[in-house]
């Protein structure tokens, strides 16, 4: 699994500037998993979501798997 952590500003639960915002790409055969994680690293708060290419409910229209929907970061910057 590809995993890219860049630091993504101050954490809105402790206001320290330790946010991460992690992704994480698997791919095996027809099944592609992008996750995303922001974690701050001064209190311990985290938020995640995954997109999963065999999940029906998944809108390819409205949500792009390569953006983050916390910071809105994509995995090409």
């Amino acid at each position: 699994m590809a995993r890219n952590v860049v630091p993504a500003g101050d954490c809105r639960h402790c206001s320290e500037p330790t946010l991460a915002c992690s992704h994480n790409h698997f791919q095996a055969d027809d099944l592609i998993i992008d996750t995303w994680e922001h974690k701050c690293a001064n209190c311990g708060f985290r938020e995640t979501v995954a997109f999963r290419s065999d999940d029906e409910s998944w809108d390819p229209d409205t949500v792009t798997r390569e953006t983050c929907p916390y910071c809105r970061r994509t995995v090409h910057s």
